[in-house]
């Protein structure tokens, strides 16, 4: 049976207020847990108007294969990144916003150049790669309200707004058309100490068919992209929790670096 309004907006009150304390819970509560993503995007929706933050774009999770399979058919995961949390890189964002438990994702993202207002057939795949202005690197602050977000069914964390919060925006990629960018070589360091390395290739995301997808899940619910969004498209190094650390800084090997400062 599906779940009700009342049901949506208990678990949506739930998640909003359980994110602007930036605090966490065990689990969503069996009475108002989704069980498929299309009642974990009703609550993913009933959650950000609650929270009333303005798009900076839009996140995609659970984009690699083994993150896929785990996720089985109702992934990949979507959420909203919020503009009052995105940041270019050089900037600094609060610990108390973002918290230690922040898992810090080492992406590939794209910029949008064009608008693709909603429509119900969707855009292709090369519709989608014509409207995009360019291919940069970047780093996500994933910040599950929920305890153990591994252990989690997906659409629980779809419901969460696939755990958004933050994004530091890093240089453009040259000549990304013509490059594999699933073989960038990735370094994630904490206070200048290597803690995580880019994802062996048959482990790593297509961020091309995840950009497609982003855009197409949000399409298809009356959502348009536009010029300047930001769609990053899922971890390519494997994440790691901030804890203590106050200076994180994504390297990627021809590109360049995103740094950020974590101020307390």
């Amino acid at each position: 049976m599906a779940l009700t309004d009342a049901q949506v907006a208990k678990a949506a009150d739930l998640l909003a207020e359980t994110f602007q304390a930036r605090t966490t819970i065990d689990a969503l509560p069996e009475d108002c847990a989704p069980a498929n993503a299309a009642e974990a995007v009703q609550i993913q929706i009933a959650m950000l108007e609650r929270l009333d933050f303005n798009a900076s774009g839009y996140k995609a999770g659970f984009t690699n294969p083994p993150m896929l399979e785990k996720a089985g058919p109702d992934g990949p995961m979507f959420g909203v990144m919020f503009r009052d949390f995105t940041i270019v890189s050089g900037g600094s964002l609060k610990r108390s916003d973002v918290g230690p438990g922040a898992l810090i994702e080492a992406e590939v993202s794209f910029r949008m150049g064009i608008d693709l207002p909603a429509r119900n057939s969707g855009y292709s795949d090369d519709e989608v790669m014509s409207a995009v202005d360019s291919a940069i690197i970047g780093i996500e602050f994933a910040v599950p309200r929920l305890n153990n977000p591994m252990g989690q069914p997906m659409v629980h964390l779809a419901a969460d707004n696939g755990a958004a919060m933050a994004y530091v925006a890093g240089p453009d990629i040259a000549d990304w058309q013509s490059r594999d960018l699933r073989q960038l070589d990735i370094e994630l360091l904490f206070d200048g100490e290597i803690v995580s390395e880019g994802l062996p290739l048959p482990a790593r995301c297509d961020e091309r068919w995840a950009l497609a997808q982003t855009i197409n899940h949000f399409s298809a619910r009356g959502i348009s992209t536009r010029a300047g969004d930001l769609i990053t498209t899922g971890a390519a190094a494997t994440p790691k929790p901030l804890g203590q650390a106050s200076g994180v800084v994504a390297r990627f090997a021809g590109v360049g670096d995103v740094h950020v400062t974590i101020e307390d």
